[in-house]
């Protein structure tokens, strides 16, 4: 049954992202497409770096709201899930994607936000399988697996997809370029946070909602992308900015900004 559980947990992801990454009109190469998903996977790092410095401060607010169910939900969801997540796929597109000389046209930026998401999405998906495998046993976990492995992969994917269309039109389109930059982060967070605050008061339906959402992201992002490449006789197009510093971190701090007043004014 390790086995089955495994490549419930392992496979899905990675085939989605080998899927559209082989889809493209102008390919990726094989090691920038295992760099992305590698990379995302690896977010966990940093992740837990956050905890190591600031997670005093973070379980400290956490319990002492504890009692307050609506603010740790949204706690959970909208800071600890959505932004922490959200915004660790975004500074690693940003800082170590947009390096690849691959990464010379629009539909570039929405293969690779997919494959970082699916990537941090197979890491997630191991390590809450694993939990739940010591906790309640073998076959708690391949249920845990499989309802990941469509869940939990079709909503990140829809985040990357989204992600990475925005970030493409930041790169590669001459107006409103900060605007993009900020909105590539706030659409996920939103999407992430609303699908992990339905789950956690259990409203199946909002839950479903979201997926088929994200879904519909993907879809219509992928359809748009493709369209856009049919139109081209090359694969290169000139990038109309480069990663700044000083927007990046402000666009961040924007999106910290949105996520604490979320939580403050529905708690």
């Amino acid at each position: 049954m390790i086995i089955e559980i495994l490549l419930w947990a392992i496979l899905p992801a990675l085939l989605i992202s080998i899927y559209i990454a082989k889809k493209d009109l102008f390919p990726e190469p094989n090691k920038a497409i295992a760099s992305a998903i590698t990379l995302g996977f690896l977010i966990f790092i940093p992740h837990e770096i956050f905890f190591i410095f600031f997670g005093e401060y973070y379980w400290s607010l956490y319990y002492d709201n504890f009692r307050s169910t609506n603010f740790i939900n949204l706690l959970e969801s909208f800071f600890q899930a959505a932004f922490l997540e959200e915004t660790l796929k975004y500074l690693v597109f940003l800082f170590f994607v947009t390096k690849f000389n691959a990464f010379n046209e629009p539909m570039d930026a929405i293969v690779y936000g997919v494959c970082i998401s699916l990537g941090f999405s197979l890491m997630e998906t191991l390590n809450w399988t694993n939990s739940v495998y010591f906790d309640e046993g073998p076959s708690a976990a391949l249920i845990e697996a499989k309802s990941r492995a469509w869940s939990s992969n079709t909503m990140h994917a829809g985040c990357g997809i989204i992600m990475g269309i925005l970030l493409s039109n930041a790169f590669f389109q001459k107006k409103h370029n900060f605007i993009k930059l900020v909105l590539a982060l706030f659409v996920p967070i939103l999407l992430h946070g609303s699908y992990n605050f339905s789950i956690a008061i259990a409203k199946t339906t909002f839950t479903y909602l979201l997926l088929i959402t994200c879904l519909g992201l993907i879809l219509f992002g992928w359809r748009k992308a493709k369209q856009r490449q049919k139109l081209k006789k090359m694969e290169n197009e000139d990038k109309v900015i480069s990663v700044n510093y000083f927007n990046t971190f402000f666009s961040v701090f924007i999106n910290f900004i949105f996520v604490v007043s979320i939580i403050y004014l529905f708690q």
